[in-house]
């Protein structure tokens, strides 16, 4: 029989994300998001001093400034290196709360060499809820004007930011065609570890407004008609979970249970924890399977 998460439990979970979530709040990159993209380029602001900075391809420093100096960077860019998009198939790959683009390293590169035009990018997930990272979307996707098809890979709270942003009747929707979407551990019913944690203080502090409503468990947007969507979950191979406070298979912070959403094409359970899982060379298969296919296996 599982343990219950008893409250002193509950508190020893906490310190350990306390700590995790505390230093990942301190990290420079929970401090720019993504406002325009181009041929994998990216043009950021700073949430706290509305500075920008260019990033190329390689995440590399191009230039920085205040206001339009960087999209105008972009644009000289555009005309001397003559910036083109790798493939007119844009793949827009989302980290989860309090995490950055860095988890889709090995994700990003083999997404680029299956010839689609992969970006992972940054959004500000411990500082607004689920709709202002959905907006964020929008505004990038709207302004998009290298590509003619979208597609989504989203990690544990890009997941819920994907459902609200395709819940909306965008202008983008209009002029791009829609792909496929792969969530990897998605807190699509909630979490009740973060149930567990929401009658503490500090994990409202850390986590932001995102946090409390997974917390909350929704109700989050619905999906439109139509949409092929894949949810790959992080599990054990016995089935036990990673953590055992938590009941039935588990990432040791998302049940396998919690990622169900109804009417997915396609689901699977990899041996990964919540943070890993999108570096698991199963995982990476399965999304660039799904991708090009509308099939995990």
């Amino acid at each position: 029989m599982r343990r219950k998460l008893t409250r002193r439990r509950i508190a020893l979970a906490f310190a350990v994300l306390a700590v995790a979530c505390l230093g990942i709040q301190l990290n420079r990159t929970q401090l720019w998001e993504d406002r325009q993209l181009h041929g994998g380029w990216r043009v950021q602001q700073h949430v706290v001093l509305h500075s920008c900075r260019l990033l190329d391809r390689e995440n590399a420093t191009r230039a920085r400034g205040w206001g339009e100096d960087c999209a105008a960077a972009l644009e000289e860019a555009k005309r001397v290196e003559s910036l083109v998009p790798a493939s007119r198939h844009l793949v827009l790959l989302l980290h989860g709360m309090g995490r950055s683009t860095f988890l889709f390293r090995d994700l990003q590169r083999d997404l680029r060499a299956a010839g689609y035009e992969a970006v992972a990018i940054s959004y500000p997930s411990l500082t607004r809820d689920i709709a202002g990272h959905a907006d964020q979307i929008e505004a990038l996707l709207n302004a998009a004007d290298d590509v003619e098809q979208v597609s989504f890979v989203a990690h544990s709270l890009g997941g819920l930011v994907v459902r609200e942003a395709l819940s909306r009747e965008a202008p983008w929707r209009a002029r791009l065609a829609l792909g496929r979407v792969v969530m990897l551990a998605p807190p699509n019913q909630g979490s009740q570890l973060a149930g567990a944690l929401e009658a503490l203080p500090p994990y409202h502090w850390i986590g932001g407004p995102s946090a409390s409503e997974i917390a909350a468990g929704g109700p989050f947007a619905a999906l439109p008609d139509g949409v092929e969507v894949a949810v790959i979950a992080g599990g054990t191979d016995d089935g036990r979970g990673f953590n055992s406070l938590l009941p039935g298979d588990n990432d040791g912070v998302v049940t396998v249970a919690e990622t169900q959403l109804a009417g997915v094409r396609d689901s699977m359970t990899v041996n990964a924890i919540h943070t890993l899982i999108a570096a698991a060379p199963e995982t990476i298969a399965a999304t660039l399977n799904f991708l090009a296919y509308g099939r995990l296996r």
